[in-house]
C-alpha cells in the first residue's frame, strides 16, 4: 500500500509502498483511511527543525499522520462496538487503560501512552488501531469533516479547562486557525463572550464569518486594549494562548483578570520568560497546559455536534491526493490556510 514515511532525520518525506497492516490483537480495528489532515506539528518533522529533533517520542522510520477518518474493514475477535463498513475517527493518544491516570479518567495523560504518528500513522491507505481509541463518526458529519475532530477535541478540552458562566469573557490569542475557531464556537455555544485575535488576513476573515467571536486584527489593533475596553478594565476571565511566542504569552498575562485562568496549547519552538511572582502569584493566576482530549471531552464534542452548534466544513481549505503531499505541506507552513487533507 502507499504510505507517507519519515525515513531519516533530514528534511522531506518519502511516498513509498509498504506492507499493509494486519489484525494482530483481538481488540484491533483495521480501517481504510479516507482522509488524513496535515498537522502544524508535522510540518516541523517535514522540515526536520530543532523541535522535531528534540521529540523523543518520534521513532524513525515511521508513517506520519494522526488526524484521520476512515471506514472499518476488519475487526479483531474481541471488538464489540464496530463492524466492517462503520465510519470512524481516531484519538491520536493511544492510552493503555490500566495505569492510575487512565483509571482516573485522564486517558490523555496515560503513563504508557503512544502518540499516533510518532511510531505509526495514517498517511497511508490502511491503518490499524485498538478499539479503545476508535470513535464513531456522527451521521451529521461527512467523511471529509472527520479529520477535524482531532482539532475539535483540543479546542473543547482547552475550553473546558476552567468552569464558565454565561456572560463570562474569554480571549483566544493567535486563534485564527482551526483549533482557535472551534474553541470560539464552543465557548459561544456555552454562552461565553469571546474575543479572538490573529495576524493572517485570510484567517481573520474566516473567523469573522464562523467563529462567533469578536475578531481583532493584531496587526492593526492592540488586543490588550480591546479586551480592557470590552471588560470595563477588569480583563478576561479565561485566556487561551495559541501564538506560541513570547509576545503572545505576555499579552495573555496582560489581559487576564485577577484570579483568572490562562490555558496554553501553543507549540513553542523556544523557551519563554516571565516572573512567576508578578505574573502569577500576586494575582492568583492559574496557568495550565492542555494536551489532546479525554473521553469526557469526546462526550461534550458529540453533544455539540448533535446539537448543530459547530460549523466544521469551512475549515477545510484543500483536499489533495497523497501524491501531492509536498504542496499540501507548503500550504500548511504558510499559515494562511485552515486544514489541508490528504487522500491516500
Amino acid at each position: 500500500m502507499k504510505a507517507l514515511v519519515k525515513e531519516s532525520p533530514a528534511p522531506g518525506l518519502t511516498l513509498k509502498d509498504i506492507e499493509k497492516p494486519r489484525i494482530e490483537r483481538p481488540d484491533d480495528v483495521l480501517f481504510k483511511v479516507e482522509y488524513c489532515a496535515i498537522c502544524v506539528g508535522e510540518t516541523k518533522v517535514y522540515d526536520w527543525n530543532e523541535w522535531a529533533a528534540a521529540d523523543k517520542t518520534l521513532q524513525l522510520p515511521t508513517v506520519l499522520g494522526h488526524e484521520a477518518c476512515g471506514v472499518v474493514v476488519e475487526t479483531g475477535a474481541e471488538v464489540k462496538a464496530f463492524k466492517p463498513g462503520d465510519r470512524i475517527v481516531n484519538d491520536p493518544l493511544i492510552y493503555c487503560g490500566r495505569c492510575r491516570l487512565c483509571r482516573s479518567g485522564a486517558t490523555n495523560m496515560c503513563e504508557n501512552r503512544e502518540i499516533y504518528g510518532k511510531r505509526r500513522g495514517a498517511f497511508a491507505q490502511y491503518a490499524v488501531l485498538p478499539e479503545r481509541v476508535i470513535c464513531p463518526l456522527s451521521d451529521r458529519l461527512s467523511l471529509e469533516e472527520g479529520p477535524l475532530l482531532e482539532n475539535l477535541g483540543i479546542a473543547v478540552h482547552a475550553a473546558e479547562a476552567a468552569p464558565h458562566d454565561p456572560g463570562d469573557w474569554a480571549v483566544i490569542l493567535g486563534g485564527g486557525g482551526p483549533i482557535g475557531i472551534l474553541a470560539a464556537q464552543t465557548l459561544a455555544a456555552w454562552g461565553v463572550n469571546t474575543i479572538l485575535t490573529d495576524l493572517s488576513d485570510a484567517r481573520l476573515q474566516l473567523a469573522r464569518e464562523i467563529s462567533g467571536a469578536l475578531v481583532v486584527d493584531a496587526k492593526r489593533e492592540d488586543p490588550v486594549e480591546q479586551v480592557m475596553r470590552e471588560t470595563n478594565g477588569k480583563g478576561a476571565d479565561f485566556v487561551i494562548e495559541m501564538g506560541a511566542n513570547q509576545a503572545v504569552l505576555d499579552q495573555a498575562f496582560q489581559c487576564v483578570r485577577l484570579c483568572g485562568t490562562i490555558v496554553t496549547i501553543g507549540t513553542f519552538d523556544a523557551p519563554v520568560a516571565f516572573n512567576p511572582f508578578f505574573s502569577l502569584v500576586r494575582r492568583e493566576i492559574r496557568l495550565q497546559g492542555v494536551m489532546g482530549r479525554t473521553w469526557e471531552t469526546w462526550r461534550r464534542m458529540n453533544r455539540l455536534i448533535e446539537a448543530g452548534k459547530l460549523n466544521l466544513r469551512p475549515l477545510i481549505s484543500a483536499i489533495l491526493p497523497i501524491e501531492e503531499y509536498a504542496a499540501g505541506f507548503e500550504m500548511v507552513k504558510s499559515h494562511e490556510v485552515q486544514k489541508v487533507l490528504l487522500k491516500p
